[in-house]
């Protein structure tokens, strides 16, 4: 039996009683579709073997040290790599987690988890042209927090598109669903400048609110307040960076090392390039 072989039967067996999240669907169709885009993208048969085993780790009594004996070192370590490590933190810092692994993963780790990504999205597209958007009622978080993990991972990748086609369809398959990449507007960028200072206020909490981005916003401020406490030298070479943009400070406050924290918490959250921040602080520096 070679390893792709063995790695289906392990995965049927230690996946046999789950099925997909509100449906009466096997569980087990997701990582064999995963193996299957990995195969159909030229991939060696250990990352084929891990897509099939990606989720063993983190959905199933498996370990590590099963893998490990069962298959090797090297698809324990993809697996681990594609596998959420606490499941007990907050959905949006495990995701930003996986976003911000995923720019320095392998070429071997980044085709397990780009794979696993594309079939989930492929999947919500096939069932939003038969439910709607009840579909995200499925979800521990609806569509615009969804929206944001699948643009984040995108743009995460955008530097790496050659590396690997999947990358590709991955975008067009974000696109498909959400309609854009861009998963703030104009005037919601607008709307969050107004709390660089770190502060929410009620008519802005409101309306941050009704655009189902409040949450999204408070984990900005939380990122931003952690930086302002323990990243001061951090915060110095971002003020540099604005001040070699033209943007002026009054250094002899507080205020832009509070401006700086948001700023370097907004950019990884919406993973801008430093053109990105630059432009929009000076859309907004009428709020700053």
């Amino acid at each position: 039996m070679n390893i792709v072989d063995k790695a289906i039967v392990f995965a049927a067996k230690v996946h046999r009683n789950q099925v997909r999240k509100g449906t009466d669907i096997p569980y087990i169709t997701h990582p064999f579709a995963v193996g299957m885009l990995l195969q159909r993208a030229n991939c060696s048969e250990e990352v084929i073997a891990a897509g099939i085993l990606h989720d063993t780790l983190e959905d199933t009594d498996t370990t590590f040290e099963e893998l490990k004996d069962e298959f090797g070192l090297r698809i324990a370590i993809l697996v681990q790599s594609a596998s959420e490590q606490d499941k007990s933190l907050p959905w949006e810092v495990r995701k930003q987690h996986t976003i911000e692994h995923i720019k320095d993963a392998s070429l071997e780790e980044l085709q397990v988890i780009v794979a696993d990504k594309l079939h989930n999205l492929q999947t919500i597209h096939k069932d939003l042209d038969v439910m709607g958007d009840a579909i995200w009622q499925r979800f521990n978080r609806g569509k615009r927090e969804q929206h944001w993990y699948y643009s984040s991972i995108v743009k995460a990748l955008s530097r790496r598109k050659r590396e690997f086609p999947l990358i590709g369809d991955l975008e067009e398959e974000v696109k498909a669903v959400f309609g854009s990449i861009d998963f703030l507007s104009e005037q919601e960028i607008s709307l969050i400048f107004e709390c660089a200072y770190l502060h929410i206020n009620e008519g802005v909490g409101k309306e941050l609110a009704s655009r189902q981005l409040l949450r999204f916003v408070e984990c900005i401020v939380e990122e931003a307040e952690q930086l302002y406490r323990d990243e001061q030298e951090h915060l110095l070479d971002k003020l540099e960076d604005l001040s070699s943009q033209g943007m002026q400070f009054e250094m002899n406050s507080e205020g832009p090392l509070i401006l700086a924290a948001f700023f370097i918490a907004l950019q990884n959250k919406l993973q801008w390039s430093d053109q990105e921040l630059f432009k929009y602080v000076e859309k907004n520096k009428s709020k700053l």
